[in-house]
């Protein structure tokens, strides 16, 4: 049996919304126009996957309802889910021309029919969109912003590639926005929009091991936050892109990185909390305490003096945890366990257990502190239970860490070790991830 299209279906082909983010995207923005808790009501993926295939026996619910008559103005719910009849070019019989009459609509001392009729039905919803397009204003920019704060806000909540084609479309939208002309307001705005979205496409590419497309994301980053003048994410971007030389790993390359930064004239931010957090880092790893001690103290100063207001969650900010744990890092570099074991129980004393990478890198550096007191037994017992855990997204960072530890537990053949290795053995390093062209 031929599969059904349905008029929403055709429309949303013609619109190029047919993909579920492109939908759920122009769903939002439809929906905040009305009622801004509207927004949070998007149908998931399967209700679409319904809705466009013509499975739908009953009216959505009316939320719903109101939402895609706004999204498609002049299209009732009851015709987005009939089937759709593409227009018919006119008939040249006198039978024909009598049935075609049938179907024409009077409008003053003109009649429409045809091709005509059907331009009737979609001309204001094109109209619509157009306005959509080109008037950019500061609901628009809101919209955009708070989109790129919850991407950055989900990505250390949820494997990071669920959310590569959402932050690709985003971006894309800015991007296609920036190519019209626009005032220089305009622009900023959308430049840190464009910052944004391109930070958080850097995260996704950094946890997947696409170093070298990491670094691409990230550098477009710090151009578009840099010329909208915006310091705070030019350096959040900054931060991002060390990630790339610490995991080489390359603690010359971190300073190389860090250090021009920190020695400019700078105010208290997380973002600069966060250099700081990878200058002690690197320090460590070249074995170079008094260096981190300082380093550590500078980002602890740094982050209590920040405003209250950018400490949040997410890849946008730092939080307190999170220094916690590069204390723990650098304490495991330098060999003292105990330190490290200190500051790895004021970590997890602080993070949520929700997010899907960070507590399991707590852990190993926990795991690492009782390896080098010679506890194998229970190094490994830790080491399993971050690796293991359904939370624990198995990321560059997470994969990396497992290996460090793996070598640190040296040649013992202990059944501790012995269990611990059998289950590293099925981990595999993130593959390369497909990725749609904007």
């Amino acid at each position: 049996m031929p599969q059904v299209t349905t008029q929403l279906k055709a429309l949303l082909v013609e619109r190029h919304w047919q993909s579920y983010p492109a939908f759920s995207r122009e769903y939002r923005r439809a929906a905040k126009k009305i009622d801004d808790t509207l927004a949070s009501t998007a149908p998931s993926r399967e209700q679409f996957q319904r809705w466009t295939a013509g499975r739908v026996k009953t009216k959505p619910q009316p939320n719903h309802c109101v939402v895609l008559e706004r999204m498609f103005p002049g299209h009732s719910v009851v015709e987005l889910f009939a089937e759709y009849v593409p227009p018919q070019a006119p008939r040249s019989t006198d039978e024909e021309t009598t049935t075609n009459r049938r179907q024409l609509l009077q409008v003053g001392g003109a009649t429409l029919a045809g091709v005509l009729l059907q331009q009737m039905w979609s001309e204001p919803s094109k109209m619509q969109a157009a306005l959509d397009e080109c008037s950019v204003g500061d609901p628009q920019f809101l919209e955009l912003r708070q989109s790129a704060k919850d991407l950055g806000t989900r990505a250390i909540q949820v494997p990071t590639a669920s959310l590569a084609e959402e932050t690709l479309y985003g971006f894309h939208d800015v991007r296609k926005l920036l190519e019209k002309k626009q005032s220089l307001k305009v622009k900023r705005e959308l430049a840190i929009c464009g910052a944004m979205y391109a930070t958080v496409m850097g995260e996704i590419l950094f946890n997947e091991n696409h170093f070298t497309l990491a670094k691409k994301w990230y550098g477009i980053a710090m151009k578009a936050a840099g010329d909208a003048k915006h310091q705070f994410l030019v350096d959040i971007a900054h931060a991002g892109g060390t990630y790339l030389p610490t995991y080489t790993p390359d603690p010359h390359g971190v300073l190389a990185s860090v250090d021009p930064r920190l020695e400019t004239p700078h105010r208290p931010t997380p973002a600069i909390t966060w250099l700081w957090a990878f200058k002690a880092k690197a320090h460590a790893m070249l074995g170079d305490e008094y260096a981190f001690r300082r380093s550590i103290d500078k980002a602890r100063q740094c982050l209590d003096l920040s405003s209250p207001d950018q400490i949040s969650a997410g890849i946008f900010s730092f939080l307190p945890e999170k220094l916690e744990f590069y204390e723990a890092r650098g304490w495991v570099e330098l060999q003292n366990a105990e330190a490290a074991s200190a500051a790895a129980d004021r970590a997890l004393a602080l993070y949520d257990f929700t997010e899907t990478t960070e507590p399991a890198l707590v852990r190993f550096e926990q795991a690492s502190a009782y390896a080098q007191i010679g506890e194998l037994q229970e190094a490994c017992r830790i080491g399993i239970s971050a690796l293991m855990d359904q939370r624990t997204y198995h990321s560059v960072t997470v994969v990396t860490r497992a290996g460090e530890f793996n070598r640190l537990l040296g040649p013992s053949r202990s059944e501790a070790v012995r269990n611990w290795r059998e289950i590293l053995s099925t981990v595999r390093k993130p593959t390369p991830l497909a990725l749609v062209s904007a």
